[in-house]
């Protein structure tokens, strides 16, 4: 999970090492409980979570009884949103969120929870950087 500020710079981020998650929509919920856990404990106040799973950002944002087999985990994540003052969520493309998708790669290799604050793996910070710039080439 990656944290980074309204321009782009890294606020913080964190890698779980989880075991037996039973589907790719299952591994998706708890990344957002844990990002969200993670983001209350460093004190944000309004977060902003953007994940490329349109099924788990579709729950957390609709009010519908949920009966799926990752209904727990999106009622932990809904009551975890209502810590912060402002929680929104949106569904970005992979290719739009490339700085979680090396986050995500980067904890594929690590066996142990691993959290940074103000900075992120290299790789992680790098791919940040270049989204930056995209977004502001002066």
């Amino acid at each position: 999970m990656f944290r980074g500020n309204y321009q782009g710079q890294i606020m913080g981020a964190c890698s779980r090492l989880t075991c037996q998650v039973p589907t790719a929509f299952a591994v998706e919920a708890l990344a957002v409980i844990h990002g969200l856990r993670f983001a209350f404990e460093l004190g944000f106040q309004s977060v902003i979570l953007e994940g490329d799973s349109r099924l788990v950002i579709h729950k957390l944002v609709t009010n519908l009884e949920d009966f799926s087999e990752i209904s727990a985990l999106i009622w932990e994540a809904k009551e975890f949103s209502k810590l912060f003052g402002v929680c929104r969520c949106i569904c970005a493309a992979r290719s739009g969120n490339m700085a979680a998708h090396a986050m995500a790669q980067d904890g594929l290799t690590r066996r142990e929870d691993r959290f940074w604050v103000e900075e992120a793996p290299l790789l992680v910070a790098a791919v940040a950087d270049k989204g930056r710039r995209l977004l502001d080439p002066s």
